[in-house]
Order: structure tokens, then C-alpha cells, then sequence
């Protein structure tokens, strides 16, 4: 057990290892603030500070627009509704007023329409479906909207009477670039595990294609790997989804875990989290969407998704969730559970750390900048009225629950944690409103070396809660370092 200062980690690994580069993952480029001409004729987007245009028929070419100037924001009509009532839009018509509003704090976001044009009384939903982002369509009487549906974020038009018609083909994340509709031709941008930051559009005949590829590269790459949704059910018997990367080829692959949760199947390019370098390395990468509720996984896949889990122990629906999803990996052939590893950042670092007070599957485990003391995190924000913590147990305080948060807090399990950790966090990773992640997990280092749990605790110098640039590069091969240095055949 040893602390480390460190800014660089260790050798280089064999170059082959990383033929995909966090670097270049964290260099792919996504396209931003869609506008769409009032025929949906030409479609205009921004890269930085650089705007480009492009035809929406097909086997268009883009061209630079220095002369675009965005058309100007017409003011939104006025809406009554929670905090997060968010782009109030009104039909073509003028009859009509839709917007996203979510019924409780922590709840998803729903679709509204003050549908009888006085913009008065109490609307209801449209549908349950949470719903990320939407446009009117040129009827006046349905939307264009992108709706989550776990693992996919599916685009499709929802009628007023609630019938989705999904136009969508494969699951992906469709939010990154929002959704833009005119003269219903509909535009997006599309990340999913051979592309990202995809420009897609519907157009007249209602075919969804691929308009331009600003990251061509991702295709070549993703010859080397393959990804898909996986489902399966946990004890209770609910059904469940997650992501799987892994190398192409047929055996047992060793399985990182990464349970940060609310992921789609989008490609793999966030430094902090798994993706393609631990592949490229030889390793199955699995994001299981559990629904630990300080993942708010209501607000992310609304309330089906979340069901009966809301009223068992919190650390035991996520633990119950994620190895059921390995067990699941294991039973198809896929997973070597005697190769079992976990790593994660925030979230799903504050979820590495539950779970190891719970199962003792893992050969080894990377956790940065997570949360080991809920009790703390909650008594350095109540005093500026931070409801968060409180918010994702359902209302729950420790004035009342007192017993509840020293049960999700990893810090006083520390005598159940035997997993070889490397613990990591920035030395000025702070918690918004007060406290610091950094003497959070300073304080976890401390109490799992008191018990003989076998830890690492390594410091960032000068970073917060993420990692930069050049770090995220050596921060992955750490991991990977240590998970060989733990595997069967290296004891």
C-alpha cells in the first residue's frame, strides 16, 4: 500500500497496444448548432467558431460559410412549469405550444402540449417517454422528437394522441448535436460504435441517411473491434441493457467493467472512461445501465426503466444489476470470470467503490474522483439548500435515514474491501458548493489502510475533476498496467 505523487506513470507499453490513441479519440470532431434553411433545402453547422453548409439531397459535398450569420432566435411564448421547463416551441400554426418539462426534480423529462391554443389550465404529457429533444412537424399535430430508450436515443414522430412511429434504424446516441426539423426534413448528429459526430437526415421520402462524415477515420477503426446492446435480466427478474465493446474473435475475453451507467451505444471517445485503448489492448469493455439511484437513472431512462428498484437498498440494486450483466457475459462465452476488472471516473467511480464492499469478483480496480463518504458529500452542501443527495434517495435525509447513508457510504465498509485498488483523484477536485473530492477520497485512502486493504492512492497534481490532455494518455496505460500486473498468471 504506498501513495503516489506522480506526473508521469511508467514506459511506454508496446506501440501496437495503442494503434487507436486517446489522443486521437479525444481529437474526433462533433459538429454543433444545426440550422436547417425554411425548406430544409440547406443544412448549416458549426465547427468551433467556423460555420460550413451542405445541400440535404444526397452526395452533397460541404463548403465553408464565412458569410452565415444564425437566423435569429424568435422570442419563446410563454409557458407555466417547473425549473426545468425547457425549448417552449409553437406549431406552425400558431395553435399550438409544446415544451419539455419533467413532473418531479430527479424525473425524466416529458413532452407537454398546451394543445387548445389559450395556453391555460394544467397540461398532461403527451406520452411517458422521456423525450431528449423535439421539433414540430409540419402538420402541426405531431413531432419530431429524439426519445430515450436506454441504450438507444431513438428519433421518431410522436402524434399528439402519443403513437411514436421510430424512424431511427439501430441503437445509438442522437443528442450531441440537438434536432433540427424544417419543412419536415429532420437533421441530426449521430454517434454510434463505427461513427461519431455523424450529421444525419430524414428527408422528404422519409429515408433517414447519412449527410456528411466529418470522422471518417472511426470506420477503419472500428475494423478492429465490435460493440452491441446487450440485455439480460437481473435476480428479480427485470430486464435490463447495457454496451459491450470488445476485440473481434471468438474465446474469453478479460472484462473491464465500467459502471458509470446512462450510456447509449455511441462510440467509445470519453479519455475518462473505457473505450477503444482498453480494446485495442485485448480487453471486453461493459457498461452496464444500472440503476444506482446517484446515476439519476429515472431522469435518464425514465420511470419503467427504474421500476420496483426504488424501494430495495440502494448498493444492492446496483450490485444485483451489474454482475447479473457479467454473469450474463460469463454464461455466453464472452467474459473470463477469473479475469474480471473494474474502471470508472466520478459516477462510476463512486460506484467502483460501493461495489467493492459488496463482491469480491474483481481481480483489481481503477476509481478517480468518485465519492466514498455520501454523509459528508451531503452535510458540505446542505447548508446552501443543496437538495441533490436527498433527491436521488427519494427524499430521504440522515436527520430521518440515518442509518441509510452510512450504508451507501463505501467509507465505513472499508473491512469488506479486499480488491487491489488504485484510488485516484485530482488535488483540486472540489465539490460544487463545498468539500472537495480530493479529501473525500483522501479520507477513504486513510480508512482502507487502517483495515490492511490493499490500496494505491495516486494524486494528479493541479487537476480537478477531469483529466487533461496529455494525463488521460498515461492515466489509461496505468490502468492497463495494473490490470495485467493482476491477472491469474501474473501472481
Amino acid at each position: 500500500m504506498k501513495t503516489t505523487t506522480l506526473i508521469c506513470f511508467l514506459a511506454m507499453l508496446p506501440a501496437a497496444c495503442y494503434s487507436q490513441s486517446v489522443s486521437e479519440l479525444r481529437e474526433l470532431l462533433t459538429p454543433t448548432s444545426l440550422e436547417l434553411s425554411s425548406d430544409g433545402a440547406l443544412l448549416w453547422y458549426r465547427f468551433g467558431k467556423d460555420w460550413w453548409e451542405v445541400r440535404t439531397v444526397p452526395n452533397s459535398q460541404p463548403k465553408r460559410a464565412p458569410a452565415h450569420r444564425p437566423a435569429a432566435a424568435e422570442k419563446p411564448p410563454d409557458v407555466h412549469g417547473t425549473p426545468r421547463v425547457t425549448s417552449p416551441r409553437r406549431s406552425p400554426d400558431g395553435k399550438r405550444v409544446a415544451y419539455i418539462d419533467a413532473e418531479r426534480p430527479y424525473g425524466p423529462g416529458l413532452l407537454y402540449c398546451l394543445c387548445d391554443g389559450s395556453e391555460s389550465g394544467k397540461p398532461q404529457p403527451v406520452s411517458r417517454m422521456p423525450v431528449l429533444a423535439f421539433q414540430w412537424a409540419g402538420d402541426s399535430r405531431s413531432l419530431w422528437v429524439i426519445a430515450s430508450d436506454v441504450a438507444d436515443q431513438q428519433i421518431g414522430r410522436l402524434s399528439l394522441a402519443g403513437r411514436f412511429q421510430r424512424v431511427s434504424q439501430g441503437p445509438a446516441m442522437r443528442v450531441l448535436g440537438g434536432l433540427q426539423a424544417a419543412n419536415d426534413v429532420v437533421a441530426w448528429v449521430q454517434s454510434d460504435g463505427s461513427h461519431h459526430g455523424t450529421i444525419w437526415v430524414i428527408d422528404h421520402a422519409g429515408t433517414p441517411r447519412t449527410l456528411f462524415d466529418p470522422n471518417p477515420q472511426t470506420s477503419r477503426w472500428s475494423e478492429a473491434w465490435t460493440q452491441e446492446v446487450v440485455p439480460w435480466k437481473n435476480s428479480h427478474g427485470e430486464e435490463l441493457q447495457g454496451i459491450l465493446a470488445r476485440p473481434h474473435g471468438s474465446g474469453r475475453f478479460p472484462l473491464i467493467v465500467d459502471p458509470y451507467s446512462s450510456w447509449q451505444n455511441r462510440f467509445l471517445n470519453i479519455p475518462q472512461l473505457g473505450n477503444y485503448a482498453f480494446v485495442k489492448a485485448g480487453f471486453a469493455v461493459f457498461f452496464p445501465d444500472h440503476r444506482a439511484p446517484h446515476t439519476f437513472p429515472e431522469w435518464a431512462f425514465g420511470e419503467s426503466y427504474v421500476g420496483a428498484s426504488l424501494d430495495r437498498d440502494p448498493v444492492d440494486v446496483l450490485t444485483d444489476d451489474v454482475m447479473t450483466g457479467v454473469a450474463e457475459l460469463v454464461h455466453r462465452g464472452i467474459a473470463d470470470q477469473d479475469q474480471l476488472f473494474l474502471y470508472s471516473t466520478s459516477n462510476g467511480a463512486s460506484a467502483i467503490d460501493q461495489l467493492l464492499t459488496r463482491t469480491h469478483a474483481f481481480r483489481a480496480a481503477v476509481s478517480h474522483g468518485g465519492v466514498a463518504d455520501w454523509l459528508g458529500y451531503y452535510r458540505a452542501n446542505q447548508a446552501r439548500g443543496d437538495g441533490t443527495i436527498p433527491g436521488f434517495l427519494g427524499g430521504r435525509t440522515p436527520e430521518d435515514f440515518p442509518g441509510l447513508y452510512r450504508q451507501i457510504s463505501p467509507i465505513y465498509h472499508v473491512d469488506q474491501v479486499t480488491t487491489p485498488l488504485l484510488l485516484v483523484v485530482g488535488d483540486k477536485d472540489s465539490i460544487p458548493g463545498g468539500g472537495s473530492r480530493y479529501d473525500d477520497a483522501k479520507a477513504f485512502d486513510e480508512a482502507l489502510r487502517r483495515v490492511g486493504s490493499p490500496v494505491e492512492f495516486v494524486v494528479y497534481p493541479g487537476e480537478d475533476h477531469g483529466i487533461s490532455a496529455g494525463l488521460a494518455e498515461r492515466h489509461v496505460r496505468k490502468a492497463i498496467e495494473f490490470f495485467r500486473a493482476a491477472r491469474p498468471s501474473a501472481r
